[in-house]
């Protein structure tokens, strides 16, 4: 589905069809991971698309509904490096003043 029809569902309607895709995406990795069979590879990318989609959705929603409500922090991957690299060296630190 285009992201303009999505769009244009309940919020009921798009928990539904997350579920689905998610029951369809379990079941496509299950086929392609232990039996090999599943005739397109394609339908794992496309199902996570979707997935991808109508969490987008819904999460505008939520900030629309609640204009006041802090964005959560999302760090970028060299962010999350240099922080976990900080707290390593705090840790060595520690241990060597012990």
């Amino acid at each position: 589905m285009k992201k303009i029809k999505l769009q244009e569902l309940k919020d009921s309607e798009i928990l539904e069809q997350l579920e689905e895709a998610r029951k369809v995406l379990r079941n496509s990795r299950f086929q392609y991971g232990v039996a090999r069979s599943l005739e397109n590879p394609k339908v794992i990318h496309n199902t996570k698309k979707k997935i991808a989609k109508l969490l987008t959705i819904q999460r505008e929603r939520q900030l629309k509904a609640n204009p006041g409500e802090k964005k959560s922090k999302i760090f970028s991957r060299a962010k999350r490096k240099k922080k976990i690299s900080q707290d390593s060296t705090r840790r060595l630190r520690a241990r060597k003043d012990l």
